[in-house]
């Protein structure tokens, strides 16, 4: 039995001109619906690897805290009214927010490539969230200049902050999808999303909504809000960017040339897709 590989890429969406160009489809309404279709779709399979992110973020968050402050409490008693809130807490907070989201920069790229990978009709396992250790430095580097822009953003206005967020918010998966070094990363993220400033702005509003009603049921709406947000983050990134995926189809060749099977590796129900 001799065995013969054929190699095809395939692109699925979008691609990098047609971003920056502003020639690409961005139906907020569609983007919401197919979110939470593949939130539903791959809930439990996704609900480990998400949970397991925000568990770190804030797992060091508390860490940080503890080491600035001493404890954790004296920032909650501030905020109560029992301790005096000092600048030197908003600064502790605010340096112990800045550690704990680029220390987690390569699991946040984990999740994105999970997100994308439902994106594209296939499966994803929790173990993929280290996935985004490869790309760990140059994710790490892009977390940590967006997050800079965004405390500058934040001091000249408040809400600017989130527009710096939202228009940098494709750079990780720029870096492990499309190889882009982190500055390359940055300006075409930038770019592209202000082609559709106002559907970008409309979809995260959405998302927005959603970690509020979070924050009222006591962080139980977190379950659907994180995975869904990286689904988001999927859907945007394929319509905008596209998606290069490698089909290998394989063809078993009987000696007698009786039989012939070919099958093809791209199927949506199997594990396959790889940035």
């Amino acid at each position: 039995m001799s065995q013969q590989e054929y190699n095809n890429a395939l692109h699925i969406g979008g691609s990098v001109e047609t971003a920056l160009n502003g020639r690409y489809r961005l139906d907020p309404f569609e983007i919401i619906k197919e979110a939470f279709s593949q939130t539903f779709k791959h809930f439990w399979s996704f609900l480990p690897a998400t949970l397991c992110l925000f568990a770190a973020q804030i797992g060091i968050l508390m860490l940080m805290l503890t080491l600035l402050l001493g404890a954790p409490s004296h920032l909650f008693e501030a905020l109560v009214g029992q301790r005096e809130l000092t600048t030197d807490m908003i600064s502790s907070v605010w340096l112990a927010n800045f550690t704990s989201e680029v220390l987690i920069a390569p699991l946040y790229a984990g999740a994105s490539l999970m997100g994308l990978s439902h994106a594209i009709g296939f499966r994803s396992k929790p173990r993929h969230l280290l996935k985004g250790l490869v790309f760990a430095l140059p994710v790490t580097v892009v977390i940590c200049l967006s997050a800079t822009l965004q405390s500058v953003a934040s001091m000249i206005f408040p809400l600017l902050s989130l527009y710096v967020a939202m228009a940098f918010s494709m750079s990780p998966l720029l870096i492990c999808e499309k190889r882009l070094t982190p500055v390359k990363a940055l300006t075409v993220s930038f770019r592209a999303v202000n082609k559709k400033l106002f559907q970008m702005a409309t979809i995260y509003a959405v998302v927005g909504v959603l970690f509020l009603i979070s924050f009222a049921t006591a962080g139980f709406a977190l379950v659907w809000a994180l995975p869904f947000l990286f689904n988001v983050k999927g859907v945007i990134y394929r319509e905008m960017f596209g998606v290069g995926v490698e089909v290998t189809v394989s063809q078993n060749e009987n000696k007698e040339g009786a039989s012939h099977s070919t099958t093809n590796s791209s199927s949506p129900d199997q594990d396959t897709f790889d940035a």
